[in-house]
């Protein structure tokens, strides 16, 4: 099989993989999301208590769903904003990245999917974090200080570009290497078959 075959069928492998575990992980995605729900929220409310200068959010957990209230006066509080299901949906296209890269034994995939869903996890209760006070500063309530208003429109982008772009950075950073080994092994078994085509076509 000739190096252009070999690399389509590899591509093609990979996109059936991939496909099937989205698939698979979006039906279960139900099942998984308060689970992940709750990791998230149980990092980003130290994380709220550590930044903002003044405690004045109040992060609950419920089910799939985080809510995010806000203090408002002594022992009151008010619903400010909150995050549903398909906020860290994030996680399926990643998982199943990782699952459908090619040239990965069992524990060093499996290391690779815990390593990514670790970074994603920490993205997004910074994400969590970083929305709730870019709101709070677009209407005037920063909870950290008046530089963090100042700055928002560059947060406001850098933040809406590392959340669409982290689950492509983390796989390519988790698999560069691999996909590099791939595709120079495809190009050198095929350099190996050449020459015995070659001799073929010669005593014929």
């Amino acid at each position: 099989m000739n190096p252009r075959a070999r690399l389509s069928r590899l591509i093609l492998r990979f996109a059936l993989v991939f496909l099937a575990v989205t698939v698979a992980l979006v039906g279960l995605w139900s099942f998984l999301a308060p689970a992940y729900a709750a990791a998230v929220g149980g990092l980003a409310g130290p994380l709220f208590r550590l930044f903002e200068t003044s405690n004045v959010s109040v992060l609950d957990v419920q089910g799939a769903e985080i809510w995010i209230y806000r203090i408002v006066g002594p022992g009151e509080i008010a619903p400010f904003t909150w995050f549903d299901r398909y906020t860290f949906f994030a996680v399926i296209p990643l998982l199943a990245l990782l699952v459908a890269t090619p040239g990965l034994g069992a524990w060093r995939r499996l290391g690779r999917v815990g390593l990514g869903i670790g970074a994603l996890w920490l993205i997004h209760a910074g994400y969590l974090v970083v929305s709730v006070e870019l709101s709070y500063a677009a209407i005037g309530l920063s909870a950290i200080g008046p530089l963090f208003a100042r700055t928002l429109d560059v947060w406001q982008i850098g933040v809406r570009v590392l959340w669409e772009a982290a689950p492509v950075a983390i796989w390519v950073l988790l698999t560069l290497g691999v996909w590099k080994r791939a595709l120079q092994r495809n190009r050198g078994e095929g350099r190996r078959e050449r020459p015995s085509i070659e001799a073929i076509e010669a005593s014929g």
